[in-house]
């Protein structure tokens, strides 16, 4: 549609090729922009003339999952826009609700409740990715080896004479305990 209203419908895509040949898992239209969500990254280009008034001529911005620390969801409603909203280190992204959503950079915002169930699988993909990102990591673990043959290894180099009696005792002590 080309009308002003605040109540544009968005619409779902099919997932797209994008740049640099990096295949989306999530693309959808919203209001006055596109939302294209990667393996590791968020991109929000504005759209139409909408885009235009609210964000400018900024271009897409491209938010990787390791900078967001939090993502606000509205859903959209009979006479209101949805919106999620994007919290990264340093921005300022507006707490004034729906409307100040219309010209923060970090945020999308759609229409209609039948795109609610997308926007909320956008969102909780993006949240897994972030908390895997953030969750530590298991310890690289070395082969483990029996307390039987850490005390061989330390009789062997006791017995080639790499390790005196004392040293051997004391070693082995700090094993066993």
């Amino acid at each position: 549609r080309q009308s002003l209203e605040p109540c544009i419908p968005a619409l779902p895509i099919a997932n797209t090729e994008g740049r640099k040949g990096m295949s989306s898992i999530h693309t959808m239209k919203g209001v006055q922009d596109l939302i294209e969500v990667f393996e590791d990254k968020v991109t929000i280009t504005p759209k139409g003339i909408l885009g235009f008034m609210n964000k400018g001529l900024k271009g897409t911005k491209t938010i990787p999952f390791s900078s967001i620390t939090a993502i606000q969801f509205k859903e959209a409603g009979a006479m209101f826009s949805g919106y999620l909203q994007f919290t990264i280190p340093g921005g300022n992204e507006n707490k004034g609700g729906v409307f100040s959503a219309a010209s923060d950079e970090n945020s999308f915002m759609f229409a209609e409740k039948k795109n609610n169930a997308l926007a909320i699988q956008i969102k909780e993909y993006i949240e897994t990715k972030v908390y895997e990102l953030r969750a530590p990591r298991a310890a690289q673990s070395q082969p483990r080896t029996s307390l039987s043959d850490e005390l061989q290894k330390l009789a062997s180099l006791r017995d080639s004479g790499v390790l005196s009696d004392q040293e051997f005792q004391s070693a082995k002590s700090r094993l066993i305990s």
